[in-house]
């Protein structure tokens, strides 16, 4: 295998819905990550997945508050409308979820 090969299969495969999915705007917003001596802050959640190497959606979650943290990080928008707005939008599902039994039953 040249060189020239092995450069490319270094880099992830990603197909079309991943590409449609990492261009949402909600992944292009600040982010800080309250790492365990320093927080950091990133222009976007895709630079901190770059950077860190956590999953942009594991960020994204940790941010909005559906997990406390990821891979022992603890992951905040940087403050503003967005910070709200998906804020708001996670809470007001997790009010409207009525589902009463388990996954099974």
């Amino acid at each position: 295998m040249s060189n020239k090969q092995a450069e490319v299969r270094r880099l992830p495969l990603i197909n079309e819905g991943a590409r449609k999915k990492r261009a949402q705007k909600k992944y292009s917003l600040p982010v800080i990550g309250h790492f365990a001596d320093r927080s950091v802050e990133f222009k976007s959640i895709l630079e901190a997945e770059q950077v860190t190497g956590i999953n942009y959606s594991l960020i994204f979650e940790a941010c909005i508050g559906k997990i406390f943290k990821a891979k022992n990080v603890h992951w905040e928008f940087k403050k503003g409308n967005h910070y709200i707005k998906y804020k708001a939008f996670y809470i007001n599902a997790q009010e409207s979820y009525s589902r009463l039994g388990g996954f099974n039953g």
